[in-house]
């Protein structure tokens, strides 16, 4: 790991994003049978952190620079506010997909100023499957808007960046779950435990259990 993909997965870890124990993760209401998850990581609490969003907001837009967009798309909710701080740091305008269109007013499926032909990189703040990004990504071709990248905080590598490959999108993620696990057991921030059977899980659900 980098020294900033460092400093944000040890902010990360002391603001509580990280928890250990036995979760029910999304992937469960289409899987009720997969294991439970010895680990979850709450990105919502972000916003409730401005410096550590300032350090993830910097963190994408390292990876932003290398990529070709005219503007940022969330994928709604937990992405909206780590987006708009993107947007204001590095003056490129944002727009949101709706996964419920407006009844009323304009009746617009997309928030914001856009048009026809333009490419936006869609953002999110965790990857463990595609589904919730392909949703997104489906609002915006269906309005005219292009997609080619997706950029996320955290990879918890079991599968959703394939599975965007696959489709043909590019998936950039700033951390990736197994080099902060490593991480966080160098630093004794974790139980060797914790390490072991997280390690182990990934290892698992990576396989499509």
């Amino acid at each position: 790991m980098m020294d900033t993909q460092r400093v944000l997965a040890s902010a990360l870890f002391k603001i509580g994003a990280i928890k250990f124990g036995a979760f029910r993760l999304k992937l469960h209401e289409r899987n009720p049978n997969a294991p439970l998850s010895p680990i979850y990581i709450d990105l919502r609490v972000l916003r409730s952190y401005p410096k550590t969003m300032g350090i993830a907001a910097e963190a994408y837009a390292h990876i932003a620079q290398a990529l070709k967009f005219d503007c940022y798309a969330d994928v709604p909710t937990a992405a909206t506010p780590l987006t708009a701080v993107l947007a204001f740091m590095t003056g490129v305008p944002m727009i949101s997909p709706r996964f419920e269109k407006k009844e009323h007013g304009t009746g617009s499926s997309i928030d914001g100023s856009f048009r026809q032909g333009q490419v936006a990189l869609l953002v999110d703040d965790l990857i463990t499957r595609a589904e919730s990004k392909l949703e997104a990504i489906a609002v915006l071709e269906n309005n005219g808007v292009l997609v080619r990248d997706v950029i996320v905080l955290v990879d918890r590598e079991q599968g959703g960046v394939r599975e965007l490959n696959e489709r043909g999108y590019g998936c950039w993620p700033v951390l990736q779950l197994g080099s902060m696990l490593t991480f966080y057991k160098n630093e004794g921030m974790i139980t060797d435990e914790q390490f072991t059977r997280t390690d182990n899980y990934l290892a698992l659900t990576n396989k499509g259990v």
